[in-house]
């Protein structure tokens, strides 16, 4: 404690009359009668300030903000009476002899010659120290601008050595050398007392808690390596193989790469695993802990400092960024060592502070972006020093220029890389710019908006980015946020202490990369992470002095509850934010999935589904997931596209399928639970439900063959041969398959595959044989060749011929125009559940349905997306076909399109429902169905793409469902056309 506190805690201090008259001294029991009612006072008016900030804040995150001014302006004048208070009471207690100036303290002069002899030794070996670190950096920076340099190992080794040895040579600026050793040989040694050590203590248990929370169960919370995570690692693994190749500047990162440096180390040591970066950022997170509590300490006191150490290592927004393998949770290190090493050079006024804190600034330039604002909170800290304390300015402004040299050594190779690449450098920066991304006239609107969104991120609505925040929840709890309110205005009424009046204008510059940013992400958490230190330091203000006006009320029973109490507090402030980061925010849905979740998962499913020797099928969506990709250690998949490879080829698979559809291609996967209805499928949502994260299909080996091929029948004298129901494994039949009963009726059926839009050309290699395509006939006994334009998808297939005897067999051959006659391969034939299902789509080009179509797909469901649309747009698609109604009644039908174009729905000939709506009709309607079939037509113009709609139903009031895909079935006469 130092001597004003000391002094101020004295009780039974006399004041001795202005007039130099002792007599007219109160007695001791006036005195600490008077003394004692002050101090009781002075703790009514803290806790009361704290109760109306608390009930401020309620009347905020409610918006009541009417109701909130009266309480929140009395609070703050409760605060400054308190404080007021107490000030005059330290000033009149405070002994007459002057205390030994901070910037005179580790001098010891002993032997004035002896002292002269090391200053000027330790003045000559810092000037020869800094020329050989300018040597190094220039080494550095001459490698790092080479355009292709075969290593850049020196250039590193050059760097680091340039930057420590510049640190070690910045304190011969002041001597602080020399005076270390004689302090040392004054002292005897190092010499540490117990009461000096519980601050640190009292840290130490911090910094074991906060590790606590930010270690457990590292792995699994947040669920999913998020992208910029993945990316991290990836650069961070590539980075450990070539150490020679570490760049200055990442561009996948957008970022330097100092952060991906420890996460290569880590990833050396450990391996790639989700909490390779994780670590790194969980240490970060410990640090910034520590370098929040040096601020504190020398913006506050001690007490103040602990204090807002132990709020940010509970704080949730810190908690969350501590846990993510990502660059944004090392601004709050840099800002709080940067503001402490400011404030320490203002208040000792020694040049090697002023160098040390321009380091800091330096070194921050080295991790993330919003750093690069922070100048200006260092800018309005040495500005509001020179209003307020008046130094001398010349030294004053020598010592900035020192400052800022020493911050562009740091940083030196990233302003060479600024410089020389300042394109990729600010592309970042432009493409997220308010400036870039809205009109000119809409600028200050939308700063303001912008702004405003920002300021009440704390207590009202905060960043509704489910990886930054539980979604629009403030980004503090009700506790602290109080706390941090009242601390903020009453921080303006002392604007006569810099630290304390730097802390407002901090929240406000720091808001600022968030501000200036893609406005519809407004609030952004992440982009204003910086503010963190000065938030803590605000609300550590306010229960800091509750804690030294509660110890100080003349009822001993009370000071007895002072510190249970303080403690109790901050103790509901960690359950609160915890409790939240842990409960309500690891719970939600949105949260759960919004890290790359389902790569994640899908990933750990992979790496099992291959060593079962499940060969894997994904949506285009997760082809080159960078999270699937590290995790599962680059599988080898195959694109899932239906009609294209649905249904499955057998002979494609080595023990079975494993088949991973994204949200939007729910629609496919309904098909392909219809072909294969005895496989696992599953719905993968969040533990606690919400939407659908991806959809999953595992289908044997042997579940897909047993629907591959053709069912044979036997008829014999118009009867079926009962019991006989064999599969036929191509398109050639052998008469050693069928009954010893000639002459006989063999009939083969199922389905015919065909993955791409074509003519094909149809053969018969047999007597007495008739073929059908889509119920059509084809090919018969008069006609042995066909060729017929056939849509992409399942077609309907029965080849039927006379049998009179043994020697007689049947072979379908098919050939298109790349091609070669050659039987229809097994791969292409279906039967049983694989069927022909959904609607028969033709496309044209622009708006025009007549004539020939430019494609035709038979579309497998009406809940329908498409990454790459079926030919270029913009085009005009007509589905036709017939869904199956099983009970009668009226039916609701729902369409919607979620990208440009139209669509329209008709049912037995009557246009239902249509999106956009016109007066003809709405997106829904309603219509009677009879039992049967009943006819469908789909109209869609897309100008653009990608392709996504939906055609929903629902009976009576029931909730709007996508039809069921094996209730629809295609047009056969839409499905092809017999050319010759």
């Amino acid at each position: 404690m130092s001597s004003p506190e000391r002094a101020s805690d004295d009780h039974e201090r006399l004041e001795i009359d202005r007039s130099g008259n002792t007599d007219a001294r109160p007695g001791p029991n006036l005195i600490r009668e008077q003394l004692g009612r002050a101090a009781a006072v002075r703790f009514t008016l803290v806790a009361s300030a704290i109760v109306l900030a608390i009930l401020a804040d309620h009347f905020i995150r409610a918006d009541d903000m009417k109701w909130a001014v009266a309480p929140l302006v009395i609070a703050i004048v409760c605060l400054a009476l308190a404080d007021t208070g107490r000030a005059r009471e330290k000033t009149e207690s405070k002994p007459e002899s002057a205390e030994t100036p901070r910037s005179s303290l580790g001098r010891f002069p002993t032997d004035p010659n002896s002292r002269f002899s090391v200053d000027l030794s330790e003045g000559s070996l810092g000037f020869l120290a800094a020329l050989l670190a300018i040597g190094l950096m220039y080494v550095s920076l001459r490698i790092f601008a080479h355009d292709s340099p075969e290593s850049l190992t020196l250039a590193w080794y050059s760097f680091g050595a340039a930057v420590v040895i510049a640190l070690a040579a910045i304190p011969t600026i002041d001597s602080r050398w020399t005076a270390l050793i004689l302090r040392l040989k004054a002292a005897g040694g190092v010499r540490i007392g117990l009461r000096s050590t519980v601050p640190w203590i009292v840290l130490f248990a911090i910094l074991a808690l906060a590790a606590g929370l930010r270690l457990y169960n590292l792995e699994d919370l947040p669920a999913g390596l998020w992208f910029d995570e993945a990316d991290n690692l990836f650069e961070a693994r590539e980075y450990a193989r070539d150490p020679g190749q570490i760049p200055v500047y990442a561009p996948s990162t957008n970022l330097p790469t100092m952060f991906l440096m420890p996460v290569a180390a880590v990833v050396k040591l450990a391996g790639v695993a989700i909490t390779t970066p994780r670590l790194v950022a969980a240490a970060f997170g410990l640090l910034g802990i520590v370098a929040t509590f040096l601020f504190t300490r020398h913006a506050i006191s001690t007490s103040a400092a602990l204090i807002a150490a132990f709020l940010v290592a509970v704080m949730r927004w810190d908690l969350n960024w501590s846990r993510i393998g990502m660059h944004g949770i090392t601004g709050v290190l840099f800002a709080a060592l940067t503001g402490w090493l400011t404030l320490r050079a203002i208040r000792t006024g020694r040049t090697s502070d002023y160098a040390f804190a321009g380091a800091s600034l330096g070194l921050g330039m080295w991790f993330y972006s919003p750093f690069r604002m922070f100048p200006l909170v260092v800018g309005f800290i040495l500005l509001l020093h020179l209003l307020i304390a008046r130094p001398n300015v010349r030294s004053y402004i020598a010592n900035i220029a020192i400052m800022g040299i020493v911050a562009l050594f740091v940083a030196a190779p990233v302003v060479q890389y600024a410089v020389e690449n300042s394109e990729q450098f600010f592309q970042r920066t432009e493409t997220t710019s308010l400036f870039n991304l809205t009109p000119r006239e809409e600028w200050a609107r939308q700063l303001r908006t912008s702004l405003v969104s920002h300021l009440l991120m704390f207590n009202v609505e905060g960043d509704p980015n489910p990886r930054h925040n539980l979604p629009n929840a403030p980004m503090l709890d009700r506790i602290t946020g109080a706390l941090f309110l009242l601390g903020f205005f009453f921080a303006l009424v002392r604007w006569r202490s810099v630290a304390l009046f730097t802390l407002p204008f901090w929240i406000f510059f720091m808001v600022l990369p968030g501000v200036l940013t893609v406005p519809w992400e407004a609030p952004q958490s992440l982009r204003s992470i910086l503010v963190i230190p000065a938030v803590a330091a605000l609300a550590a203000l306010v229960i800091d002095l509750l804690w030294r006006t509660w110890r100080d009320v003349p009822w001993h029973l009370v000071r007895r509850f002072a510190l249970p109490a303080v403690l109790a507090l901050l103790g509901l402030v960690a359950y609160l934010n915890v409790n939240f980061y842990f409960g309500d925010q690891a719970n939600d849905p949105r949260v759960y999935a919004g890290f790359s979740t389902d790569e994640t998962l899908m990933a750990r499913s992979q790496v099992e589904q291959q060593r079962l020797g499940y060969s894997l099928w994904v949506s285009r969506q997760f082809l080159f997931g960078l999270t699937s990709t590290l995790l599962a250690n680059h599988p080898r998949v195959e694109v899932l596209k239906a009609p294209e490879t649905l249904p499955l080829d057998s002979t494609l698979v080595w023990r079975g399928a494993a088949a991973y559809f994204e949200p939007r291609e729910r629609g496919f996967w309904e098909v392909t639970k219809a072909y294969y209805p005895d496989a696992e499928f599953n719905i993968v949502t969040a533990p606690t439900g919400g939407d659908p994260m991806y959809y999953t299909g595992f289908v044997s080996r042997e579940q897909l063959a047993e629907r591959q091929g053709l069912d044979a029948t036997y008829t014999v004298d118009g009867n079926e041969v009962p019991g006989r129901r064999d599969s036929v494994t191509d398109s050639t039949w052998h008469p050693d398959a069928g009954p010893e009963q000639f002459p006989y009726l063999v009939t083969l059926s199922g389905s015919l595959h065909v993955p791409v839009y074509g003519e094909y050309e149809f053969m018969l290699d047999s007597p007495d044989t008739v073929v059908e395509l889509n119920g059509q006939r084809v090919l018969d006994p008069n006609k042995t060749t066909s060729r017929v334009l056939l849509a992409a998808g399942l077609h309907t297939l029965s080849v039927a011929a006379d049998i009179e005897g043994p020697e007689q067999s049947i072979r379908l051959l098919w050939l298109n125009e790349d091609d070669f006659p050659k039987p229809i391969p097994f791969g292409r034939l279906y039967r049983d559940s694989v069927r022909p299902v959904g609607l028969a789509g033709r496309f044209f080009k622009d708006d025009s349905t007549s004539g020939s179509p430019d494609s035709m797909q038979i579309t497998p469901s009406m809940d329908l997306f498409h990454y790459s649309p079926v030919i270029p747009h913009p085009y005009t698609a007509v589905w036709e076909g017939t869904v199956e109604s099983d009970m009668p009644g009226p039916r609701r039908f729902k369409v919607s399109r979620t990208h440009s174009g139209e669509i329209a729905l008709y049912v037995n000939n009557r246009l239902i429902a249509q999106d956009p709506p016109n007066g003809d009709a709405t997106t829904s309607g309603e219509l009677s169905l009879a039992p049967g079939r009943n006819h469908l037509r789909v109209e869609y113009t897309s100008p653009s793409g990608p392709t996504k709609f939906e055609v929903l139903w629902a009976l009576g009031s029931g909730t709007y469902r996508p039809i069921p895909v094996e209730l629809l079935a295609p047009m056969p006469e839409r499905m092809m056309l017999v050319v010759e």
